[in-house]
Order: C-alpha cells, then sequence, then structure tokens
C-alpha cells in the first residue's frame, strides 16, 4: 500500500510539473531566423552601369533589424557575377558602413554559391551592431578591369550574426551592376 502511495504522489507530483508553464525565452533573446533582417537599396530598383573600365559604381544598401533586440556581430558576404562561360577578371570592391572609412574587399571564385551559383565571393564583411528594429547602412563600390566581361553583373548578400551560429538572417537579391562600354559583345570580354 505505501507503495502504490508514493507512486500515486510522484505521478501527481510529474502532472502537475507537466501543467506549469515552460519558462519563455530570456526577454533579451534575438530570434535567430531567416527574416530577422531586411535589405533596401536607396536606388530602388535603378542598374549602376559603367561604360568604361575604371569607374566606380555604388550601392548603398538599408540593413533593416526587424527584432526588438539589437543584433551584434552582424556580417555579410558579397557575392558578384555575370554568370556566363567566360568570367573574366574580378572586379575591385570596396565596402563601408555608414560614412566610415573605404576597406578593399577580397573576392575568391566560387564555383557554387549558394548551391548552383557561379560568382565572386568575400569574406565576411562586418557590420557591427544593429540597434533594435534599428538600421544600418553599407555602401559598395565596384569596379570594374578592362577586359571584364560585357554583362549584367548580378549580386548577392547573404547576412549572418556570430550570436546566431550558421543561421542565415536573410539573402538579399541586389539590383546588380552592369559594364556595358559602346563598343564590344555581349558576353565576351571588352
Amino acid at each position: 500500500m505505501t507503495v502504490v502511495a508514493v507512486v500515486g504522489a510522484l505521478a501527481n507530483t510529474v502532472v502537475a510539473e507537466a501543467a506549469q508553464p515552460r519558462a519563455a525565452a530570456p526577454a533579451g533573446a534575438y530570434k535567430c531566423r531567416d527574416g530577422a533582417v531586411t535589405v533596401s537599396d536607396a536606388a530602388g530598383s535603378a542598374v549602376p552601369t559603367a561604360r568604361r573600365s575604371g569607374v566606380p559604381l555604388h550601392a548603398r544598401l538599408r540593413v533593416h533589424n526587424t527584432e526588438g533586440v539589437a543584433l551584434s556581430k552582424a556580417t555579410y558576404v558579397f557575392a558578384i557575377g555575370d554568370l556566363m562561360k567566360n568570367r573574366g577578371p574580378a572586379p575591385a570592391v570596396q565596402w563601408r558602413v555608414g560614412k566610415g572609412h573605404w576597406h578593399k574587399m577580397s573576392l575568391h571564385w566560387n564555383e557554387k554559391t549558394n548551391g548552383s551559383l557561379p560568382l565572386w565571393n568575400s569574406a565576411s564583411v562586418s557590420l557591427g551592431t544593429i540597434p533594435a528594429r534599428g538600421t544600418v547602412t553599407t555602401e559598395i563600390s565596384v569596379t570594374f578591369a578592362k577586359k571584364s566581361v560585357k554583362a549584367v553583373y548580378p549580386d548577392f548578400l547573404d547576412f549572418h550574426s556570430g550570436v546566431c551560429g550558421k543561421t542565415r538572417l536573410d539573402w538579399y537579391d541586389g539590383n546588380g551592376f552592369e559594364y556595358w562600354p559602346q563598343n564590344g559583345t555581349p558576353g565576351k570580354p571588352a
């Protein structure tokens, strides 16, 4: 009889504990999810175009934190390419946050960016901390070299944070950059 009473008491305790609500995530927790940041281009849908090599083209992007908690250690990887067989030389790319100093972005060729796209990729670029429901601006400058392929170069940005591990916070398909000299054949070095 004593064993039955102890088992019954334990069962009641387990049921009572299960009925208690679980503690919610801490109030300051950041939701590491795709869509936690959104990106927009200050130029709308305009595609910057270079008619000759050596002319810097610019994109000014607003990165908005949709969460009610500051996002620290925010980063992105920039990718660009002409998506054609002839890839030509890598463009010279620079970046900055806000009105800060310009930094050179080193690029490496990746045959399968995001699984299938042949693009030039950067290393992670730091945005710093994005305030809760706030916005940080990053500017990217792309300069095409001589013998670049005459084409539209789509660009992509993959946003992450050091506090979110490998969780992607946004994949942004930019407006692209265009290298379109007056002479030359599209898809060929010009």
